[in-house]
C-alpha cells in the first residue's frame, strides 16, 4: 500500500536536534522521513536548516527567497524558478528575513525516479511482455535553477494546492508523483536537446559548458541586487570573459548582462504590485541605478 508524509508546517530544527527531551518528535519524523514519499508546504522567514543527507527533491518558493547551500554554492529558489537536487546530497537552506516565504517541496522515496525512468525507456510492446517487473534505470537531474515553465510547474501547483486543501490520500498523491517524475524526465530531456545544439565537437565537452553556464545563471538568481559584472559572471563559470559571452548568448538567447536585468525587472514588479516600498526603493533593492534605468527595462520587459 502507499504511505506519504505529508507535513503542512516546516519541520521544527529545534526538536529535531539530539536531545533526551526531542525523543518523540524525532522518532515520529524519523520514522517517516527518507522513507516515504514527501510532501513539506509552508511559511516562515529567518530560519536556517543545518545541512542534511536528502532524498530526491524538487523545490519551489513564493514571496521571497528560500537559499540553499551545496558542494560550496548558495543557490535562490524565488517565485521565478524551481530546483531540483539529486538523491543523497547534502545540502542545507536558509529562509531570508524581512518577509514570510512560503516553501513547498516534493522528496520521491527510494527508488520511485528509477522505476518511472525504466518504465518511460521501456516501449508498450516491451511493457507488455515484462508484465508487472520494471527495469529500473538511473537517473541524474541538472542541479541548477530553471525557470517555470509549462510541462512541470502546472504539476507542482496542483500539488500544491492538493496539500492546502487537506488532501490526505496516499494513493493519489502516489500517482501525482509519478506524473510529477514523468513531467522532470521530459524537462530533462529537452534540456538535453538543448544542450546538444551547443557549439562543441563532443557530447561530453556541451554537457560541461551548460553545467559552466548553470552556475552563472545561478549567480544572477542568487544575487541579483548586487553589481554582478561579466568577469565575476565569467569566473564562476570557469571561462573566458569572451567564451562566456559567446556561448552564454548562444544558449540563452540573450546577453549575461540583459539576462541579469531581466531578473532585476521580474523581481521589481512583484515589489511593485504586492508591497508598499517607493519606485526608488525598489530599484535600489533589485539593483537598478536608478528608477529611469528600472523603468526602461519594465517596458522593455513587459512589467508594470
Amino acid at each position: 500500500m502507499s504511505s506519504v508524509f505529508v507535513l503542512r508546517e516546516m519541520p521544527d530544527w529545534e526538536q529535531l536536534k539530539p536531545a533526551p527531551q526531542n525523543a518523540p518528535y524525532r522518532d515520529w519524523f524519523y520514522s517517516h522521513w527518507g522513507k516515504e514519499n514527501a510532501v513539506i508546504s509552508g511559511t516562515d522567514r529567518n530560519v536556517e536548516y543545518t545541512p542534511f543527507r536528502q532524498r530526491l527533491s524538487i523545490k519551489v518558493a513564493r514571496g521571497g527567497r528560500e537559499r540553499y547551500f551545496i558542494d560550496g554554492r548558495s543557490i535562490a529558489v524565488d517565485d521565478d524558478n524551481y530546483l531540483i537536487l539529486n538523491d543523497n546530497r547534502v545540502y542545507g537552506s536558509r529562509f531570508e528575513a524581512e518577509v514570510d516565504i512560503e516553501s513547498f517541496s516534493v522528496f520521491f522515496r527510494p527508488g520511485l525516479a528509477e522505476e518511472v525512468h525504466g518504465a518511460l525507456s521501456t516501449t508498450v510492446e516491451r511493457g507488455l511482455a515484462n508484465g508487472a517487473a520494471e527495469a529500473p534505470r538511473p537517473v541524474e537531474f541538472s542541479e541548477s535553477l530553471q525557470p517555470h515553465d509549462t510541462v512541470v510547474t502546472p504539476v507542482l501547483r496542483h500539488l500544491q494546492l492538493a496539500v492546502k486543501s487537506g488532501v490526505e490520500d496516499a494513493d493519489w498523491y502516489e500517482e501525482q508523483f509519478q506524473f510529477l517524475l514523468e513531467r522532470m524526465l521530459s524537462h530533462h530531456r529537452r534540456l538535453s536537446e538543448r544542450i546538444q545544439r551547443l557549439p562543441a565537437l563532443k557530447a561530453a565537452t556541451r554537457h560541461e559548458i551548460h553545467r559552466r553556464l548553470a552556475r552563472a545563471v545561478d549567480l544572477v538568481h542568487s544575487g541579483y541586487e548586487r553589481n554582478i559584472g561579466l568577469a565575476e559572471l565569467a569566473v564562476a563559470a570557469c571561462l573566458s570573459k569572451f567564451h562566456f559571452l559567446r556561448l552564454f548568448t548562444e544558449l540563452h538567447g540573450v546577453t549575461p548582462h540583459l539576462y541579469l536585468q531581466r531578473k532585476r525587472a521580474l523581481v521589481a514588479t512583484r515589489l511593485l504590485e504586492g508591497s508598499d516600498l517607493t519606485t526608488s526603493q525598489v530599484a535600489a533593492r533589485v539593483g537598478f541605478q536608478s528608477r529611469s534605468t528600472m523603468a526602461r527595462h519594465l517596458r522593455r520587459w513587459g512589467g508594470t
